[in-house]
Formats: structure tokens, sequence, C-alpha cells
């Protein structure tokens, strides 16, 4: 003969009663109720539904929480990262070496535009020239000049880009060498 297992619901009643069941009625369910087993042991309580307010407060918490945790573990990561470095000064010999870089493309790229500026110069006085003795420009000729005039503007674009990729990078190298120097020697001191 199978085993019965027995057990006994308690449960608040519209009256506010408790009650001692052996089922609990199906309006009162979302109001939570404790399952007790016939030695009178608690194996289990059943919350009550959450109300509306309750829900969105949950879920606000929730959703803060995992803000903080995703933070967390980007902080962790970018941490993880920055262990790589030995110490401070390899941050900023990091640092230095990129910012070198930048500064060889600029640096490059500065004497392009001065050279393609002074073709750009030379075939303008050419076709002003053609011009003033009555003559009209070859597509050829006028071709050339847009090139090189969309190249100088290429050029200067890229400038620009480096220099705004230089600017972050100091702001970059700044926080991670904040953040080396707490890593390895703890936060500063107030």
């Amino acid at each position: 003969m199978p085993l019965v297992h027995a057990e006994l619901y308690k449960y608040v009643n519209e009256d506010g009663v408790t009650v001692l069941d052996s089922h609990v009625l199906a309006r009162y369910v979302k109001n939570g109720y404790t399952i007790l087993s016939l030695n009178g042991r608690v194996p289990e309580v059943v919350p009550g539904a959450l109300t509306t307010s309750e829900i969105r407060v949950r879920d606000l918490r929730l959703e803060e929480e995992a803000k903080v945790e995703r933070r967390r573990r980007a902080q962790q990561l970018a941490d993880n990262n920055l262990l790589l470095y030995s110490t401070p000064a390899d941050v900023m010999r990091a640092r230095d070496t990129k910012l070198a870089s930048i500064d060889n493309f600029i640096s490059t790229h500065r004497g392009n535009l001065i050279r393609l500026q002074g073709q750009q110069r030379n075939l303008e006085a050419d076709a002003a020239d053609i011009e003033r003795a009555g003559g009209t420009l070859s597509k050829e000729r006028l071709g050339r000049l847009r090139t090189i005039d969309n190249r100088i503007k290429q050029i200067m674009g890229e400038i620009k880009e480096k220099q705004d990729e230089k600017r972050e990078l100091e702001v970059s190298f700044s926080a991670d060498l904040k953040r080396v120097r707490e890593l390895f020697e703890g936060p500063p001191a107030r």
C-alpha cells in the first residue's frame, strides 16, 4: 500500500482569519500560504503575489543591480588588461610609443599635403596661363586638378582624425596610468 503524503496548508482568508486546511482555495493562492507537514514542520512558505508597484520596485532594483554588476565586470576586465603592465612607467612608455606613432603619421601626411599643395599651385598656374592665352583646359588637366584637390581634402581629414585620436589616447592613458597606480600602489591617501 503506497504511503500518502498528507500536508496541511495555512493561509489567511478575506476576513483575516488564519485557516488550516488540506488545500488552499484558488482565490487565496495569490496572497501566499504556508505548507505544514503533519508533524508541524514548515517545509515551504509560498510568498504572495507581488502588486504592480512591488513588481516595478523589484524590476528597478534588479535593473540597478544588473548595471552595477556590468560596471563591476567591465572594471575587472579593464583591470586585468591593465595588469599586463609591470609598472606605471610601462604605461607611460606605451603611451609615448603610441603618441610618437601618431605624430609620425601626422608629420608624414603634412609632408604629403605640402607636396600636393605645391602640385596644385603649379597646375592652377598652368591652367591660368592657358586660359589667359585663350585656350581651354583639357578634361585630363581638370581631372588631375580635381584628383589633387580630393586627395588634399582626404589627407586633411586623416590628419584631423589622427589629432582627435591623439587627444583621446592622452585622456585614456591618463586614466589608465591613474588606475595602474591604484592597482599597484593602492588608492591615493586622502
